[in-house]
């Protein structure tokens, strides 16, 4: 006989009651046996974000789209998962007979007692969840809900606590390493995602936030997944923490330039870098030596004054302690933003507006989105700041390899190593050649070398430099070549080795040249 595999339909999505209560919850801060039940039952029923993904037929599941948004799979129900997908992410309203039917025996009242679902106040028989619940990095987190049960816009609260699972948030989390640390410091949690991912590597991790309500649910969710070493305070930025200090601090604050601050994870004051400007200003107060800040934003690239620029000038006195590493994903002229804000019709004409008016008055040439790494050196040495361009094959280990070379190069104790170094050219580098005409003849004159792996990056060189990089083939030490320039008359006889070794380095750092000894990251 073959098997029927029976399918239970959303046969009441369309009905849009008059609701006594929103459909936004704070969800329940229970006991420790309640919040068991749950995690329990959400491990039976298979939600996990790989199994999530499978069954939607995506690959990943920051890809994931709910119903209210236009997804045109899985609009019914025929096992657990599915139901948990339709009530719990996409936030339909479920029948309560179908959620006896398909979840485990008294799943329903588990999560009722957390306040993570609710029946509906004028139509019993069904049951709507007041919060999202997505699973992503191991863990399954909680946050606002943002549409109605019935599909009708929920008007966005100036605390609301936004998804863990959305694109920047991935992104932001895969900048973050994974090593061990003592102490970590999670500014904004919001949900209390890097903290609680950041408790796996730390002996204990702290998270705050200004908003009660984001803290409420980051606590809700260390409890829901059962994590002992973490701590959730509210206060602003570095306050609840006063006295402590951390050798591992992140943060993914609001960067969105605000005429008015309305949404506090959006809303970054009136240039967008207030928040940020403050994060850092703290960091040589609550920063252990050897330790490392990390953070992912947009700020400006101004007229005169790189972004880089402004971040020295936040770490104050003790920026000869610091080290900077930044990794612009994109880089984005303010017209072209605010043109693509304009298109992407989420944003009001009047905020689009005064964005680029703000851009206009500093003089912004281009919008910088990308990471920041700042460690404390502990070595006697000048601070240097590196900066890079994603290009094809970027990962995030790129920006460590990055810190670790430049810091490997001016240490002294290391020249003669680095000397005797033997780079190629990368596979990928291109040298252009501009020719100019002199005595009616067309002369080369400029020479660029250029390459799009792992960083997009172009560097004009002088013609014996050109000659020099053309020679680089692995067989031949840095040292041989410096040797070479001096009795060829490229160089002056008189040049020093540590001269020649800071030519190295932005021609590695860049990706235009590659050393077998410092290869760059996989994967």
């Amino acid at each position: 006989m073959s098997q029927v595999r029976r399918c239970y339909a959303l046969e009441m999505v369309s009905i849009n009651p008059e609701p006594h209560v929103s459909p936004r919850l704070v969800p329940r801060l229970g006991s420790d046996l309640e919040f068991a039940a749950v995690r329990g039952m959400l491990a039976q029923s298979g939600f996990t974000a790989e199994r999530i993904s499978e069954r939607l037929g995506i690959a990943r599941l920051d890809e994931y789209k709910p119903i209210w948004r236009g997804r045109t799979n899985l609009l019914a129900a025929e096992n657990a998962l599915d139901a948990l997908i339709l009530l719990l992410m996409d936030g339909e309203y479920v029948a309560g007979e179908m959620l006896e039917r398909l979840l485990p025996a008294g799943a329903v009242g588990q999560m009722a007692a957390l306040d993570l679902v609710a029946r509906d106040p004028v139509r019993q028989e069904i049951w709507f969840a007041g919060c999202t619940l997505i699973p992503t990095r191991g863990m399954v987190l909680a946050s606002d809900r943002a549409a109605s049960p019935d599909r009708s816009s929920l008007p966005m609260a100036a605390d609301a606590v936004y998804p863990a699972a959305i694109g920047n948030t991935v992104a932001f989390m895969a900048t973050l390493p994974e090593t061990p640390c003592d102490a970590l410091l999670d500014i904004g949690t919001g949900t209390g995602i890097a903290a609680l991912d950041g408790s796996r590597h730390a002996r204990h991790a702290w998270g705050t936030d200004i908003a009660a309500r984001s803290v409420r649910f980051a606590e809700f969710n260390r409890r829901l997944n059962g994590i002992a070493n973490a701590t959730m305070l509210e206060g602003d930025l570095y306050a609840p923490v006063e006295g402590l200090t951390f050798d591992r601090i992140v943060s993914h604050p609001p960067y969105v330039p605000a005429r008015k601050d309305t949404m506090i994870f959006r809303d970054g004051g009136e240039d967008g870098e207030q928040i940020l400007r403050r994060i850092v200003e703290g960091v040589p107060r609550f920063l252990r030596p050897g330790g490392r800040f990390y953070t992912m934003v947009t700020a400006a690239d101004c007229e005169g004054q790189a972004f880089e620029d402004r971040l020295r000038l936040w770490l104050g006195a003790a920026q000869a302690e610091f080290d900077l590493v930044l990794a612009a994903h994109t880089l984005t002229a303010p017209r072209v933003l605010a043109a693509n804000s304009f298109l992407g019709q989420n944003t009001a004409v009047e905020d689009i507006r005064y964005r680029y008016e703000t851009w206009a008055r500093r003089r912004v040439q281009f919008l910088f989105h990308g990471s920041v790494l700042i460690r404390r050196h502990e070595a006697a040495r000048p601070a240097f700041t590196a900066r890079v361009l994603k290009g094809q094959g970027f990962t995030p280990k790129h920006v460590e390899w990055l810190l670790e070379w430049n810091a490997e190069v001016r240490d002294g104790a290391s020249q003669e190593r680095l000397m005797g170094l033997q780079p190629c050219l990368s596979p990928e580098a291109e040298m252009g050649v501009l020719h100019r005409v002199r005595d009616g003849q067309l002369v080369p004159e400029v020479f660029s070398l250029r390459c799009n792996r792992p960083f997009e990056a172009e560097c004009v060189l002088e013609p014996w430099l050109a000659q020099i990089a053309a020679q680089c083939d692995g067989q031949t030490s840095w040292r041989e070549h410096f040797e070479r320039a001096k009795s060829g008359g490229m160089l002056p006889v008189t040049t020093a080795a540590g001269e020649f070794l800071a030519v190295l380095e932005p021609l590695v750092s860049n990706g235009l040249l590659r050393i077998a000894e410092r290869p760059f990251p996989v994967g």
